[in-house]
């Protein structure tokens, strides 16, 4: 994961970008998210107000579509999350149990858990930014 704090506007807004590339046993994430926030007092609160990103790019391994592993968008106040994931059911300790195979899914190269790079591009406060994770 590779995360990156933005401030604007004389230090009242911020942007948090972070990049999301999971690996886990039965679990696999990738894709990126950002917080838009506003500086009330001491706290950031969420809030899309505050300056947004624009022109925002996102690739997998070698310049591939997010679109292609099967990502889509999540929103809320001050939030975006462009993500795919992959979730193995633990077949095989079922499957051990009861007697049956104890393959696991295969990997057809197109959903989370064939994404080892993730780049995503875009403008800030009239600024070119560019995050990226690599495995």
């Amino acid at each position: 994961m590779a995360r990156q704090t933005i401030l604007a506007r004389n230090g009242t807004d911020r942007l948090v970008v972070t990049t999301i590339c999971t690996h886990f046993i039965f679990f696999h994430e990738a894709g990126f998210q950002f917080r838009t926030q506003r500086r009330l007092g001491r706290r950031w609160a969420p809030t899309d107000e505050a300056l947004q990103p624009l022109d925002v790019q996102c690739s997998f391994n070698q310049g591939d579509d997010p679109a292609a592993f099967g990502a889509t968008p999540q929103t809320g106040t001050g939030f975006y999350k462009l993500s795919c994931d992959q979730m193995s059911i633990r077949t095989h300790c079922v499957n051990v149990v009861r007697g049956g195979p104890t393959e696991t899914e295969p990997n057809g190269g197109n959903d989370a858990r064939s994404v080892r790079n993730v780049v995503v591009s875009f403008t800030y406060d009239d600024r070119a930014q560019t995050i990226s994770h690599r495995s």
